[in-house]
């Protein structure tokens, strides 16, 4: 009976929202075109300020994504990201936890067992009962060990593990110091290569403007249609060039990016020149060779690597000689036969006493590992010996091309003047008609030329500084 009064009920909220809604649609045709536009204008209000507003937040978010990165942003990127970085950091970590196991054994050793046996007999002959045999043996039992002498072993394979871990730091500063100059040396080749895309921009500008100058002069007939081709020719042999030179910065900063393991961004604005160092280069070459003998982490790395063998040369001579330990340790065994209950029997007692061992003879193997690490020793030092040498040579002839850089960058500074100040002339006489298009053009390639050595003497420069920074182990910074 209710549900049938809510039905009612319902029904006339519907007939009566019926009538409200055939009331409002029966409006006149007037109001429901005013009604039509006042939707569609906030429609179209509404859609066109979203639009707006999704713009200019995206462009924020672009311009936010843009980065501008100097030569020490990429070397901090560098330092904190590539692979190579992270895996010399986990050999050192592994090399502090083989050292903490080498401290480890200077600490007594603790154990404990246990031991539960069912003996059950089945046959016995001769004076002997088997009711005796049958029994379960419980025993446990706790012990303390610790070395009272072992020939210095555990001295010297502590010691050993300190000059491993330290091998280890000085291998990761060498490949900071290498991974630092091979950004330098990708950066400065990006920089190069930038400089030489404005140059090839210049020059394109200048030849096209020329060869419209030719193309009108031809048309007037004051100067001939071989004049026009070569013009155009050397308009696209430089739109040519300049094209090789965009791909050589889109590669450079390929290769920056995965120097620093970043993911490769085309907005990333690389800023700077080449001008990162000074010019003014003091040291001699013997300062240099100096500073790299005490400086460079792979000699350091080879002199921790020539302790290694010494101390497992100790190592091989101590196992000639005894080991003593303490031992001590509680017992409690318990032993309970089947049918001999009387005879059942139990023992708790603790026990101590110190033992030696000698290994008298081992087949000549501590021999031969004591002569095979004099031989390691002998071989890194050969090694030493030659990175020395190399160390030397480079740090030579990387003084000689800064010198020759420094002299060439003075050279080509001036050359630029002189060779904007040709071309100006000679584009000056072509205008009044008495010079042709091919002084114009040999005035343009000298231009090009002249801006082309002048970076390239900066960029030599460059990669030489950063390669004497290499050669002698200079610090990031320095």
């Amino acid at each position: 009976m209710s549900q049938s009064k809510s039905h009612v009920s319902h029904l006339k909220k519907f007939n009566a929202l019926s009538r409200v809604c055939s009331i409002n649609f029966f409006i006149s045709s007037d109001r429901l075109t005013v009604f039509s536009l006042i939707f569609v204008a906030a429609f179209t209000g509404y859609f066109l300020v979203g639009t707006v507003l999704f713009n200019v937040a995206f462009s924020s978010y672009a311009y936010a994504g843009e980065k501008v990165l100097s030569l020490n942003d990429c070397l901090k990127l560098g330092m904190a990201n590539n692979p190579k970085l992270t895996s010399a950091k986990f050999m050192i970590d592994a090399a502090q936890e083989e050292l903490n196991a080498a401290k480890a054994d200077f600490l007594p050793s603790v154990n404990a067992g246990a031991n539960y046996n069912n003996i059950n007999s089945i046959d016995a002959s001769g004076p002997t009962d088997m009711d005796f045999v049958d029994e379960q043996n419980t025993s446990y039992n706790i012990g303390i060990s610790q070395f009272l002498y072992a020939g210095n072993r555990l001295v010297n394979s502590r010691d050993r593990a300190i000059e491993r871990k330290k091998m280890f730091i000085e291998e990761k500063s060498y490949t900071q110091a290498e991974l630092a100059y091979q950004i330098k040396s990708v950066y400065f080749e990006l920089m190069k290569a930038q400089q030489d895309v404005q140059i090839g921009v210049d020059t394109v500008k200048r030849l096209e403007a020329d060869a419209t100058a030719v193309r009108a002069f031809y048309e007037k007939e004051m100067a001939a249609y071989a004049q026009v081709l070569q013009a155009e020719v050397d308009l696209a042999d430089a739109k040519q060039q300049l094209s090789r030179v965009k791909n050589t910065v889109d590669r450079k900063r390929s290769e920056l990016f995965v120097l620093m393991n970043q993911p490769f961004n085309p907005d990333m604005i690389f800023s700077g020149g080449l001008d990162y160092y000074g010019k003014g280069f003091k040291m001699t070459a013997e300062q240099c060779l100096a500073k790299a003998v005490a400086s460079r982490p792979d000699l350091k790395s080879m002199e921790h690597q020539i302790i290694m063998y010494e101390k497992d040369i100790e190592l091989a001579k101590s196992k000639y000689h005894p080991v003593v330990k303490l031992n001590a340790g509680y017992y409690d065994q318990d032993k309970d036969y089947d049918n001999y209950h009387a005879s059942n029997q139990e023992n708790t007692y603790w026990s101590a006493g110190v033992n030696l061992s000698w290994n008298l003879f081992d087949g000549g193997r501590a021999w031969y590992e004591k002569n095979r690490s004099k031989i390691d020793i002998k071989r890194i030092k050969e090694q030493v010996k030659d990175i020395k040498s190399r160390i030397e040579a480079g740090i030579i002839t990387a003084l000689l091309s800064l010198s020759e850089a420094e002299e060439r960058i003075t050279a080509t500074s001036e050359s630029i003047n002189a060779a904007k100040e040709y071309h100006d002339m000679e584009s000056k006489r072509f205008q009044a008609g008495i010079a042709t298009i091919s002084s114009v053009l040999d005035a343009q390639v000298r231009v090009t030329r002249a801006h082309s050595n002048y970076n390239q003497a900066l960029l030599d420069y460059q990669l030489a500084r950063a390669e004497l920074d290499f050669l002698t182990g200079s610090a990031l910074g320095e």
